[in-house]
């Protein structure tokens, strides 16, 4: 075994300075770059690189923590409080990207989820919020299908027994339940066979990362009066969504089949539910005339026996 060489009267460890300063440097730079993005509107793919650079920079500041360790004990010099400060909050940096791999095993690798898989929802004010880097906002086909419905099979069209038009405004009713921004919104065109649109734009509570949402509003192949919904979302930035996309999907089909069954069905034109005057009201008693009731009076007075 090594002898140990002691050395107090000599400088801190050089190694032990720099791993407190570069992990405080990096931990810092994080919790600002995340304030940027969310609150100032930091692009996200710059605020990405920030951030790849501080863990990048977290890994470096683990390995120079662990060699001045080394020549701490080896060598007995100073810095053994800045090699705790530095390896502690480097291992708390890289603790967060191995969280997201630990979570990204119990998710699959898309990004964008539709009740329609074969011709789903089209982005088009979406298509402006793209920058380069973003991810496309095609859908990406068959791969991600699979992955769907293997991993989510109850995301399905929504068959809504109203009429498109008023479907339509259901959707719109749900999403200000749910406090949505709509960024764009045209109604459906029966009469033309164009289906109802609408698109807006959700961003994650903490980081504010965006996710797409584009909802269809068509009537049903059938013609017997009904109408199909389709719901899709899809992340901006990123391989992994965490299952955000899926449950946006499902929050927002719930909250359209509660407004469907809290509302009462329009009456189909031409058909009048009010009675008319040949019907009457059967609930309510004629009246009589005060003749009659005179009538009826001097009636009971003659069939009244005598005392």
């Amino acid at each position: 075994m090594a002898k140990a060489i002691y050395a107090a009267d000599q400088p801190p460890s050089f190694l032990a300075g720099w791993s407190s300063r570069l992990a405080v440097f990096c931990l810092v730079l994080l919790i600002v770059t995340a304030f940027l993005h969310r609150l100032l509107s930091l692009p996200t793919a710059i605020a990405l690189n920030i951030v790849a650079a501080c863990f990048a920079g977290a890994v470096l500041a683990l390995i120079m923590a662990v060699i001045a360790g080394l020549d701490v004990w080896f060598t007995g010099r100073q810095g053994a409080p800045r090699i705790v400060v530095g390896g502690t909050i480097a291992l708390a940096l890289l603790a967060v990207p191995g969280s997201l791999y630990i979570l990204s095993r119990d998710h699959p690798p898309i990004n964008d989820i539709t009740t329609d898989t074969t011709n789903p929802p089209a982005f088009t004010a979406a298509a402006a919020l793209r920058r380069d880097g973003s991810n496309p906002i095609a859908y990406p086909g068959a791969e991600f299908a699979g992955f769907q419905s293997r991993y989510y099979p109850d995301i399905k069209p929504m068959n809504v027994p109203r009429p498109a038009e008023e479907a339509y405004e259901l959707v719109l009713q749900a999403l200000a339940k749910l406090r949505y921004k709509v960024s764009r919104a045209t109604p459906p065109d029966t009469a033309k066979g164009v289906p109802g649109s609408v698109e807006l734009t959700d961003y994650t509570l903490v980081l504010g990362f965006g996710d797409d949402v584009a909802i269809r509003v068509a009537s049903s192949p059938s013609n017997d009066g009904a109408s199909i919904v389709d719901v899709r979302s899809a992340s901006q930035y990123g391989v992994y969504d965490f299952g955000h996309n899926v449950e946006r999907v499902r929050i927002i089909l719930r909250e359209i089949v509660g407004r469907l069954e809290a509302s009462v069905p329009a009456p189909f034109p031409g058909k009048d539910r009010r009675p008319t005057a040949a019907q009457g009201t059967p609930d309510k008693k004629p009246k009589r005339s005060p003749a009659r009731d005179l009538e009826l009076k001097d009636d009971r007075r003659q069939r009244r026996p005598a005392q």
